[in-house]
């Protein structure tokens, strides 16, 4: 991960591995493109928004559209 600007980036594997087993690289990518997750490109590599993925896979997860994503119940008992 990195900060640019005082946002926290990641690549898209590792925002996916940061937002739970049910998300893929696949789907920060289509985010990107779909749904307008900023990112920031660093030589050939690129990097996302890691709160800006992480609204937009919440407001996808509580949305009745798709299909059913699993909740990791790890993520709330660790706090």
């Amino acid at each position: 991960m990195i900060m640019v600007r005082g946002r926290e980036y990641g690549t898209a594997d590792q925002i996916a591995a940061a937002l739970g087993t049910d998300v893929t690289p696949a789907m920060v990518r289509n985010w990107s493109q779909r749904d307008g997750l900023a990112r920031h490109r660093d030589g050939r590599t690129v990097y996302y928004d890691l709160d800006q993925a992480a609204t937009i896979e919440r407001d996808k997860r509580v949305s009745g559209r798709g299909r059913a994503r699993r909740l990791d119940a790890t993520q709330l008992t660790a706090a």
